[in-house]
Formats: C-alpha cells, structure tokens, sequence
C-alpha cells in the first residue's frame, strides 16, 4: 500500500469510527489526542459536554485536539471512557507523519464548539414573499453570485477570503472561514464588494430577479455546529449565538437598501498599540486595508477607493456618529450605525451604497451622539 492509499485508508477508518461513537447526535465529541499512530476521543452526551462547558471553556473553546494533560482531565471531568484506534501512519509535524489539521477537520464535524469573537454579515431580501417562486430562486441566485464573485476579487487582490454561509429563506448569514481581526476586516471588505456587485446588478437587470438587499454587520460569539442530513453530519458548519441574534434583531427594523453595523468592540492582539477597535475605528481600518483592493474590477471599471463610515447628523463622518438603539419584539435593546459607503471607479460617478441620515425618516429607533471610548493599552 502506498503512503497516500494509507493515509487515505487511515481518514476513512477515523470517520468511520467517529460516526459510529457519534450515533445520529446522541454524543459528540469533547476532544481528541494522539501519540504516534494511535488516536483517542472522547465521547459524550451533547447536555453533558455544554452543560459543564461553563465552568470549563476548553470543552467548546478552540481546537478539538488536546494535549494527553488536557484530555485525561477532559474524560474524567465528563466521566467518559476514551475510544481508541491505532493508524496506518503517524500524527504530527515531522516529515513523513500526517498533518493533526486533516483529523481536526473530520472531528469538527462530530462536534460542537464556540468562537469568542467573529465578523458575521446578515443579507435580507427586501420583500421575498411577494415575488413569485421563479423569481424568488432567480434573486437568491444573483446574491450567491454577488457572493462568489466577491470571494474571487478579494483572492485576486491578495486578501484571501473563504466566506461560509447558511440560508435563513429570504437570504444569508455570511461568515469568513478564517478568524481573527484580518479575517474580519477581510469579511466586511467583501460584504461592501457583494453590495456593490448588486447594485451594479440591478442598474442593468430586471428588478424581479435581482434583489433589493439590506444587510447588517456585527462581531460577536457564536457556535458552531454541523447539521445533519439522513445519517451524516453535513461537511459545512452552521452557526447560532449572540452574533446572528443580533443581527436578526436589528436587521428587522432596517429599511430597504439600509446597512447596518452592530455596536462592538473588537479585541486586538497582545502586542498592539490598542486593546481594541470600536465600530467606527474597525471601519476605518477597514478602509485603509480596502486600498489593496484598488486595480481590482468592480463593473468592468477599475476600483480607486472603497470607504465606508457612520453617519452623523449630516452624513458619514468618524467623529460626530450617530448611535441607533433598536427595540426588539422581546423588549430587548440593540445598538447599531446606520453605514454610508461610497465606491470609487476609474471612469464612472461614485456609487452610493446604504441610506443617508436624511433618508431614514422611517427607521423605526432613537438616535443618540455615539462616545468612543479609548482603548490604548497601558503597561503594568
């Protein structure tokens, strides 16, 4: 047997063992180890693993791949006995052994875990219900399109961008695969292109096929989780938590062609300047890193700039932004910016995404000055 036969053998006896334990969702995985050529899981009931996760993160926090520490502490604290199996080739990072990323990803599948912080779009076809079912399928069409066609601009340009997404009916959660404060700049970037694709979209095309979007943006926690489907998990994940509450929440009131960034605050890594980017100092950044973007066709006219800011009293500025806080049909309170965006082409006029102040005469929530606070760090 040659060494990709048995790696491959080794993958397939690895599902197939995981699938077993898993038994339809009635377990799923805490964790897993390895040493060597052998591998270990441990199985336990979904109520049991996220009931303690509580008092003990790392049973939904980060990898599912332990140190043998970790895991033994993970088994007992679950009282579950680890399920084990030997392999036709090694784990780890010399030469010659298997990646613990390949088993990693097969594991997720069987798993449920939480992400602390992540950049989550919501799009919302304006009106779906009223279209017919050609029509319906002709709109979802376009905006998947508007997707892709975002995913392959921002890779041509360098910023490698991977977006998931789940459906909700009348549109999408959209999500970038990667994480961190680069992935998440990276997410809006590509949520501006998607708008833009459709703008452009519905200048040229019939109105019934192409929608009328409004969309929201917000960083935030959620879990992660993989459908299942006769008796297989499904090989992409979906995601539920505060995040895409939110972004339901606020979603709700906006206005057709509306954008919508949630109030957040985005921590930063250990060794930067600041300890974290409010909503309209992540939108700047954003704009700075937008100008990688600049040559990239958008229309078949060359992109100069991509900006995007709240807006204030008289229009998209920083300082002097607007907070909106929305009401939810719960009683719950929400906070967002309403977004202006202006696309620059070599060649054409600007195009306008998102609503002016002046145009939300309807948007059913209070406005407020908004306050940044600062967030530089100070040394011990």
């Amino acid at each position: 047997m040659s060494e990709s036969d048995a790696v491959r053998q080794g993958l397939r006896e690895i599902d197939f063992v995981l699938h077993s334990s898993w038994r339809l969702g009635k377990t799923i995985v805490a964790g897993w180890a390895y040493q060597g050529s052998r591998i270990s899981f441990c199985f336990s009931e979904p109520y049991n693993v996220l009931g303690r996760a509580a008092d003990l993160p790392r049973l939904i926090r980060g990898k599912r791949m332990m140190g043998p520490r970790t895991f033994a502490e993970t088994c007992k604290a679950l009282r579950a006995r680890a399920v084990q199996m030997d392999l036709p080739f090694s784990i780890g990072s010399a030469k010659g052994e298997i990646n613990p990323l390949l088993i990693e990803n097969l594991v997720k599948r069987y798993a449920v875990m939480e992400t602390a912080s992540r950049a989550v779009v919501l799009f919302d076809i304006v009106g779906f219900s009223k279209h017919t079912p050609l029509e319906q399928v002709a709109q979802l069409s376009s905006l998947e399109y508007s997707i892709n066609s975002a995913v392959k601009r921002m890779n041509t340009a360098g910023l490698r961008t991977e977006l998931a997404r789940s459906t909700v009916g009348d549109g999408f959660y959209v999500w970038n695969r990667a994480k961190g404060i680069e992935a998440d700049l990276r997410c809006w970037l590509a949520l501006l292109l998607i708008l833009a694709d459709n703008a452009l979209a519905r200048q040229k095309g019939d109105a019934r096929l192409v929608p009328t979007l409004r969309a929201a943006f917000s960083i935030g926690s959620h879990f992660s989780y993989h459908q299942v489907e006769g008796t297989q998990p499904r090989g992409f994940e979906y995601i539920v938590g505060d995040v895409t509450i939110t972004l339901a929440r606020i979603i709700a009131k906006a206005l057709p062609g509306q954008v919508l960034a949630g109030s957040f605050s985005r921590e930063l890594p250990a060794n930067a300047r600041e300890s974290a980017l409010d909503t309209p100092a992540f939108l700047a950044r954003a704009s700075a890193m937008a100008e990688k973007l600049n040559d990239i066709e958008v229309g078949r006219l060359p992109l100069l700039a991509m900006r995007a800011a709240p807006t204030g009293p008289s229009g998209p500025r920083q300082n002097g932004s607007l907070l909106y806080r929305i009401g939810d049909k719960h009683g719950y309170l929400h906070h967002a910016f309403n977004i202006r965006a202006a696309i620059e082409r070599d060649g054409s006029d600007s195009l306008l995404l998102g609503l002016t102040a002046d145009q939300l005469g309807g948007f059913a929530a209070e406005a407020m000055p908004y306050e940044a606070k600062a967030t530089a760090r100070t040394k011990a």
